[in-house]
């Protein structure tokens, strides 16, 4: 009996002292890693240059490199959620305005294969909210052989904005551009542009409506800039005003832009509708003929 309770007490000292040391360890871990976290975001310049594919640099070097072209262009890439990114964001220039690429969508690999190939060869600079998904990102992007320069801003936005550098909320996208014929003929289709740019660089999608009772069609996303092509016709005689909205993924939706369009009724149709009243009424013609004589009128 006294064999079965020290063989008890003796578990419980050991257990206890094994749980003392994972958790000594544990503290020291985490002191080891604020320490070196908080020595990193101090520094004013790149701080680590490793060998694993990538370069973690602090939100004043990231700065220092989207401020001045003449370094090359570096591209901002914003790995947050949705609702994060529409919010809030840094805000730097063209050509090195942030982009947005969740990182959900970078650990789906049809997803993953459109970065990939969307940013072949280009420097880009990672970002989250503090760097935990950045860091993520960016071992992702080295895994699978990413073919650039990748950065990995430490501490993301919050160190960003710590520092008083500039950020926005996401805008929507400018007032479309509508161009094509003012002028045409009822009946026959004419070809219609529609371009908008993203501030943010978003990709867009455009709502039409082409004012004849066919309703809005929506389409999309394009890039951000580039021109849609579409032909449309109208079947009745009228003033038309063709209108078009632009929107971004995230909801924000520009003023509508608008073109107006004049189709006169065409002169082929009107000959088609004259000789058909011909065809079906012969005896007609022959009797206001005679009327018109009896009258004077010819």
């Amino acid at each position: 009996m006294r064999n079965d309770l020290f063989k008890k007490y003796l578990v419980l000292v050991i257990t206890a002292i094994l749980f003392g040391v994972v958790f000594v360890s544990a503290v020291n871990a985490v002191r080891v890693g604020y320490k070196l976290g908080s020595d990193l975001m101090t520094e004013n310049k790149i701080v680590l240059n490793l060998d694993d594919g990538y370069t973690n640099i602090t939100a004043a070097e990231a700065w220092d490199y989207l401020s001045d072209t003449g370094n090359g262009i570096q591209i901002p890439i914003d790995v947050r959620k949705n609702n994060e990114w529409n919010s809030e964001h840094i805000n730097t220039s063209i050509p090195e305005n942030p982009r947005h690429y969740c990182l959900d969508l970078l650990q789906n690999e049809t997803w993953l294969q459109h970065f990939m190939t969307l940013y072949d060869g280009l420097d880009i600079i990672l970002y989250c909210g503090v760097g935990g998904r950045s860091y993520i990102a960016t071992v992702i992007l080295v895994d699978n052989g990413f073919n650039g320069t990748i950065y990995n801003m430490l501490g993301g936005m919050n160190a960003w904005k710590v520092a008083g550098y500039p950020t926005v909320s996401n805008r929507a996208p400018d007032i479309p551009v509508i161009t094509g014929p003012i002028k045409g003929k009822v009946g026959e289709g004419y070809p219609y542009t529609f371009v908008s740019t993203d501030p943010d660089y978003d990709e867009i999608y455009y709502c039409i409506n082409w004012s004849d009772g066919t309703g809005e069609m929506c389409i999309g996303p394009y890039p951000s800039g580039e021109e849609v092509a579409l032909n449309h016709t109208w079947y009745e005689k009228g003033t038309y005003i063709i209108k078009a909205k632009a929107s971004d993924r995230y909801g924000n939706e520009s003023d509508w832009g608008t073109l107006e369009v004049k189709m006169p009724k065409n002169k082929i149709i009107a000959n088609l509708l004259f000789q058909r009243l011909i065809q079906n009424y012969p005896y007609m013609f022959s009797i206001l003929k005679v009327l018109f004589q009896q009258l004077g009128l010819q």
